[in-house]
């Protein structure tokens, strides 16, 4: 019966933690929108949780990971301009890192416009590598993919 008892406690304490982790505090949303018949826009939305922060996408070393969104799996079009965020990111002297750092702080779309050069094919795929911290902690790194058909 002890034998029993203890499987149980042990698969209870392995689970719970699972259920305490909550909601990450920055949510990704990527949308395609076409402008015209061969053009259109990737968007990019990061929803952040108040009192946290997204890292901008140029960090010093010995600091926090770089925000990175990779576009290189896309088939079937070609990037006519570069990846651009609504707004410039702060600019902070984060004392956790003793590093000059950039970040958003609030929700912040990143914007890519793009000619389909195959119909067929044409698909918007990759990842986002993020990292957030607020002034206690910071969520460790993570990959979120995405894959979206462009077009019918």
């Amino acid at each position: 019966m002890r034998r029993y008892l203890y499987a149980f406690i042990l698969l209870i304490c392995g689970v719970l933690p699972c259920f305490s982790q909550g909601e990450s505090p920055i949510r990704w949303q990527v949308t395609v929108k076409m402008t015209s018949a061969d053009s259109g826009v990737a968007t990019f939305k990061a929803r952040i949780s108040d009192g946290w922060h997204l890292y901008g996408f140029r960090l010093p070393e010995g600091g926090p990971k770089s925000t990175v969104i990779d576009m290189s799996q896309s088939t079937g079009i070609s990037f006519t301009g570069e990846l651009k965020p609504d707004r410039a990111p702060i600019k902070v002297h984060d004392t956790m890192f003793d590093l000059d750092l950039t970040w958003w702080d609030s929700d912040i779309a990143f914007r890519r416009p793009f000619k389909v050069t195959d119909a067929a094919k044409a698909r918007l795929a990759g990842k986002i590598t993020y990292m957030g911290c607020n002034d206690e902690t910071c969520s460790p790194p993570k990959t979120q993919a995405f894959d979206k058909k462009i077009g019918k």
